[in-house]
């Protein structure tokens, strides 16, 4: 959905701000490698870990800027009784005070770009004019959802990170921290405690028809500015006002869908399941077979034809992102292949139990997202919560009932046996329909 895209163009933003704030990325492998985290559910642990190495990350940063190296990695750690003194200072700061203090007392060792320094004082008054000790501090952590699976101690692992940067934000001043995390493991954390506090915090990333068209309009505007920087259509057009007419350039105005002919743009939509980054890559292998075919226009028949690799890679796609929550995913998304797009939820249960777990054998299937199989439920619930199948409001479509509906919007659907399926419908994403040969 363009977390990493967001997140960059914020670190970008921020060099070229006159603040010059002190920009901290990281992923959760480099903080976990500053320290091993703890084997518990016990959130009060986790969170002074999370604690620690955000500020051993800062450190290092901070470090990295002034121009010395610390001997040792561990030494950058702040330890907890450190951290509880922070409060209302500026962070950049705290963390150099904590520096100079141990190195006052001569228990660290440090070098200034590749040779030794014996020299501290110089050292320190280094630290103190250069380092900047009220600058901002922006930590950007991309994926903190990394392998996450849904159990217990992983919840507690993930919910704790949240609970620890809520808290150095409020007690410590100059500290910023934006963090990215999938749709459906936010869900999952819902039940966790202290996250109900998290709501003020959150921006959902979703890209409605009009952005979404916008960016579709920019792709093809920005290539005419590169290919053709003096044309009349560089120097005087813009997405606001000649998105329309961009669009047209490369695709037909209308392409069939159904027994209807629709804008071209809503198809790139729904095939690419609203992902802009999907939508991009759909329409490049359409180029391409444009190209091939000697078309001035990108059509329906171009884009059916490369639906087949479009399909390939976002099967890839879902194996890599949630292949670690079920071993046996790719067999049991494949027992889908040559059936119907569309189903009942007991016709969906069904589909499962005879071409899936009857073929596999109850005690071959192994642990579904940190939790023992148990039925065809459970399954159905998790290739929903994965985006494969998605619910369809089929004729009930207003302006109050969307017509398709997502795992992040209603989690508790193949769930909960009281309302399965809130009467809906349980259709496979169309990216995925062509290579599974659904009908």
């Amino acid at each position: 959905m363009g977390k990493s895209a967001l997140l960059a163009r914020f670190a970008h933003d921020l060099r070229r701000a006159a603040e010059r704030p002190i920009i901290v990325n990281a992923v959760p492998s480099s903080l976990v490698a500053l320290r091993e985290p703890p084997q518990t559910e016990n959130a009060v642990l986790l969170e002074n870990y999370w604690k620690q190495v955000i500020c051993g990350a800062i450190n290092m940063e901070l470090a990295q800027q002034i121009g010395f190296a610390w001997k040792d990695d561990q030494i950058a750690l702040v330890e907890t009784a450190e951290i509880a003194g922070f409060k209302n200072q500026s962070i950049a700061g705290s963390l150099l005070n904590r520096v100079i203090s141990k190195i006052n007392v001569g228990g660290i060792e440090l070098s200034l770009g590749k040779k030794q320094t014996p020299n501290h004082e110089k050292l320190l008054q280094r630290v103190r004019s250069e380092a900047g000790k009220n600058r901002l501090v922006w930590l950007l952590l991309d994926d903190i959802d990394t392998k996450f699976q849904n159990t217990p101690v992983q919840q507690a692992f993930v919910s704790s990170f949240f609970s620890a940067c809520r808290y150095l934000i409020n007690n410590i001043s100059g500290l910023g921290i934006r963090a990215t995390v999938r749709t459906d493991v936010w869900s999952s954390l819902r039940g966790a405690e202290d996250l109900d506090k998290f709501d003020q915090y959150v921006t959902e990333i979703s890209w409605t028809a009009n952005q979404q068209k916008e960016i579709l309009a920019n792709r093809i505007l920005g290539y005419v500015r590169r290919n053709e920087p003096q044309s009349k259509i560089s120097r005087g057009w813009s997405t606001k006002g000649h998105g329309d007419a961009l669009i047209a350039m490369v695709f037909t105005q209308k392409m069939r869908w159904g027994e209807s002919q629709v804008a071209s743009d809503r198809v790139l939509r729904i095939l690419a399941s609203g992902r802009p980054r999907w939508m991009a890559q759909l329409c490049r292998f359409a180029s391409l077979e444009a190209v091939r075919a000697d078309r001035d226009r990108i059509g329906i028949q171009e884009i059916n034809s490369v639906m087949g690799e479009f399909g390939r890679r976002r099967l890839s796609d879902l194996y890599k992102e949630h292949g670690h929550q079920f071993a046996d995913l790719k067999r049991l998304i494949e027992s889908f292949g040559g059936g119907p797009r569309r189903y009942t939820t007991q016709e969906l249960a069904t589909r499962i139990t005879n071409d899936y777990i009857k073929v596999v054998g109850a005690p071959g299937i192994p642990i579904v997202d940190g939790v023992p199989y148990r039925d065809s439920w459970q399954l159905a619930h998790f290739i929903y919560k994965c985006g494969f199948i998605t619910g369809h409001n089929i004729g009930e479509r207003s302006l109050d009932v969307p017509e398709f509906v997502s795992y992040e919007s209603r989690p508790d659907l193949l769930e909960a046996n009281t309302n399965l399926d809130d009467g809906m419908l349980w259709e496979i994403q169309p990216a995925y329909r062509k290579i599974l040969r659904t009908i």
